[in-house]
């Protein structure tokens, strides 16, 4: 599948990490598995630490010297639609003896 890109904004300052509202960041997420993103994040020294998993779709958050690394984003559309996807999942996932649809499928 594919390692995707959304581009956004800071809304505030993160001060233990340098960000000042209104900086650029980047969401980096697969569109089919964490392992694709974890395989993703190593190739560039990305460590499986770094991922944000306390929302529905499991990204990486690029900022800084690190958006160079980031490629074309996608639309705010595509971005929807693939964290509806991850909600989905991640809900199937919750519900006892039900099966996980694959993207890859």
């Amino acid at each position: 599948m594919a390692i995707k890109f959304h581009y956004h904004r800071a809304l505030g300052d993160v001060q233990r990490l340098g960000i000042r509202r209104g900086d650029l960041l980047c969401h980096v997420y697969s569109d089919a598995s964490l392992d694709e993103l974890i395989a993703w994040g190593s190739e560039r020294g990305w460590r499986p630490a770094y991922l944000d998993l306390r929302n529905d779709l499991p990204h990486f958050d690029a900022f800084g010297a690190r958006l160079r690394l980031c490629g074309q984003g996608v639309s705010r559309r595509e971005f929807i639609r693939d964290v509806r996807w991850w909600r989905a999942r991640r809900r199937a996932r919750e519900e006892p003896g039900s099966e996980l649809s694959d993207r890859s499928a």
